[in-house]
């Protein structure tokens, strides 16, 4: 059965908050929870209960009351010139404008709203249920404006009466929400008048500070997207905010405001021009604040993106059949991998943009059905090997993207084991009881990876590490130790996947040896013991010769922009790497895959693309899983195929991703 499991909170929060002017209920437009439960008893004349903005009931057609007497007291007299309504007076909905003018009434009593004089008692502890439309307490208004909210309080005749209300809500609309366009020109520190396409799908307001859109219902919707047209007058090196804020539901003491907050800090350097910013939010939102400084805001689109979406499981295949199924893969680089200088794990440090829905379905129009997902855990799991609430449901997000697509997808631990990244922790020169910690938390981490995942089919693959490397960090053969710790690692790794049940039995899992190196996965790498049969394969690299490829690149000139196909590390010598590994692989009944390659840009993509052609063929030739390494930066030294900030393939992408599919088709 398809997940189709869009999950609801994804992210911390991040420190920046600002408060909108924006109190009242904050439910969905087809929302039927209950404003007030229980609320009182209230007793003495006019009294203040709660507010209501026009914001919040926007979809909204009556407020439902429902209430009990708790005492029958006797009514006030009516103030003057007003009539006498008694027990038709209990409670007043008030309605007011934006200049807080009017306050005009609609009276509630036991039997209805608006009613005459009634003395006829109610009884005590009987529930009276009243439904009061809002155009009927709008229409009272009295200012010529347009209603900006509405009060309610208890009837200035309650009396000595005391009351409870055991309910308030809103009557249930049925109203679907539609995708919406709001278009118009707005920049920060103006009041600007936008345009909402088609009329009454949202409420905006487009204030000085901010642009406020709210009555939002998208409960309904599987991968709520909000998409930012902006335009720049100048090219900036300064940082500038570019971001949706949601509500905290909590109030600013000081305002009384409601508070907001990213989940997604986005803090720019802008580029002249126009640029759209994409941002996806939970689907429990009903209302969000597009904060957007020093440029023009022109169109805010919102709509459910979830093309592509497909109903394919695939359950009790053997791992030779799953590595043929997944076709060609793709690297998200530069993403849940990246650890930044002070040691924490930092998707955005880079300055690249997140991955969303709408990238993974760029990379899946362009041919690959598979994407391997490198992790890096680093500060978000413990020592007890418990990872980060939040970090986890972000990892489970990118592999939903192309989960529910039905592409393959493959969580890989990536920065853990390299000595090079600070915050790294599986040293595989430790021994005694300093590797047997290692071992715990590298085994409960999985445990608590795998539990994660217990409930995906065989589409979501786990790969055990990536570049295993001694403490060194040097790139000279592994010592006996290491390759011995490494081995044990594989092991621990099984162990922990299968045991925590669930589709774990069923998975596919993939092994790596030393530095994911063909050379000495070949000498050292053993099959661990597993209990279940034939859901095995493992990976390995391919960066030869490493002065052409992105591994090659030392900061300085020494890098080649050519590869010599008939040299000595060209195509006889690619062929003769693949058929060894191949002929290691058959002997352990393994698959076997190329989990990264990926030359770089140095004006040299006819270069590039003959030899992702020539990988691929060969690969294809032995039935061997590729996947390209993209790093997101699209020019000089980056092997990014898409623009990760547009969605979109690039040219000098196409061109390497049409060499890649050719060279597979001819090779298979």
């Amino acid at each position: 059965m398809k997940k189709f499991k869009k999950l609801l909170s994804y992210a911390a929060a991040a420190t920046l908050a600002v408060t909108g002017i924006v109190g009242g209920a904050s439910l969905g437009a087809n929302a039927v929870d209950d404003l007030i439960i229980n609320g009182g008893p209230y007793t003495g004349d006019e009294t203040y209960i709660a507010t209501y903005n026009s914001a919040d009931y926007y979809h909204q057609t009556a407020f439902v009351l429902q209430f009990k007497y708790d005492v029958v007291g006797e009514p006030s007299a009516p103030q003057p010139g007003e009539p006498d309504l008694g027990y038709n007076d209990t409670f007043e909905f008030l309605v007011f404008d934006e200049d807080f003018n009017g306050w005009n009434r609609t009276n509630v009593g036991p039997t209805g709203y608006d009613l005459g004089v009634s003395y006829i008692k109610p009884e005590e502890d009987v529930v009276y249920t009243v439904e009061v439309p809002i155009e009927v307490i709008e229409s009272k208004l009295s200012t010529g404006q347009t209603p900006f909210g509405i009060n309610i309080q208890t009837g200035a005749q309650l009396g000595t009466s005391e009351v409870t209300i055991v309910s308030l809500k809103y009557k249930d609309t049925e109203y679907v929400q539609t995708p919406f366009t709001i278009t118009g020109y707005w920049t920060k520190g103006t009041s600007s008048e936008m345009t909402v396409d088609p009329a009454g799908a949202a409420y905006v307001n487009a204030n000085e500070s901010n642009i406020l859109v709210s009555a939002l219902d998208l409960s309904n919707w599987y991968n709520p997207t909000v998409e930012v047209t902006v335009t720049y007058d100048e090219t900036s090196d300064d940082f500038v905010q570019a971001e949706i804020l949601l509500p905290t539901g909590k109030t600013d003491p000081g305002t009384l405001g409601e508070i907001y907050e990213t989940q997604d800090p986005n803090y720019v350097k802008p580029v002249a021009g126009e640029h759209t910013y994409v941002t996806e939010i939970p689907n429990t939102t009903t209302k969000f604040i597009a904060a957007y400084d020093q440029c023009t805001v022109t169109k805010i689109y919102v709509y459910d993106n979830n093309a592509g979406l497909e109903d394919n499981p695939v359950s009790g295949e053997a791992a030779a059949t799953i590595s043929q199924n997944m076709g060609l893969a793709w690297n998200l680089g530069n993403a849940l991998e990246v650890v930044d200088a002070e040691g924490k794990v930092n998707e955005k440090a880079t300055g690249i943009a997140k991955a969303t829905m709408k990238l993974i379905q760029a990379v899946k129009a362009a041919g690959f059905n598979t994407i391997r997902i490198p992790v890096s855990f680093i500060n978000m799991v413990g020592e007890d090997g418990n990872v980060n609430d939040d970090y986890m449901a972000r990892i489970q997000q990118v592999v939903d993207y192309a989960y529910d697509m039905g592409m393959y997808s493959i969580v890989s631990l990536h920065s853990d084991s390299m000595p090079t990244v600070n915050g790294s922790w599986i040293n595989i020169d430790a021994t005694g009881t300093a590797f047997d910690d290692i071992l715990n938390k590298y085994g409960a981490l999985w445990t608590e990876v795998a539990t994660a995942f217990a409930g995906y089919d065989q589409k979501v693959l786990f790969q055990a590490g990536s570049e295993f490397q001694g403490s060194a960090g040097t790139y000279a053969p592994p010592t006996q130790t290491e390759t011995d710790n490494i081995n044990t690692l594989m092991q621990t790794f099984v162990n922990a996947v299968r045991n925590a049940g669930g589709a774990n039995t069923d998975r596919v899992l993939s092994l790596v040896g030393y530095l994911n190196n063909i050379d000495y996965t070949v000498a050292g790498l053993k099959k661990p013991t597993d209990t279940t049969y034939d859901r095995l394969m493992f990976s390995v690299g391919y960066y030869t010769p490493s002065d052409f490829n992105f591994g090659g690149y030392d900061g300085g000139s020494d890098y080649s922009t050519t590869w010599d196909e008939n040299g000595v590390y060209g195509k006889t010598y690619m062929n003769s790497q693949f058929e060894k590994i191949t002929n290691f692989a058959s002997g352990l009944g393994m698959p076997v895959m190329i989990d990264e390659y990926g030359p770089a840009f140095k004006n040299n993509i006819y270069q590039i693309a003959n030899y992702c052609y020539w990988l691929n063929y060969y690969a294809a030739l032995y039935g061997i899983v590729t996947a390209y390494w993209d790093n997101g930066v699209t020019g000089e030294l980056g092997t990014g195929l898409f623009n990760r900030s547009t969605n979109t393939i690039t040219t000098n992408g196409q061109a390497i991703v049409d060499a890649i599919v050719d060279g597979y088709n001819d090779g298979r």
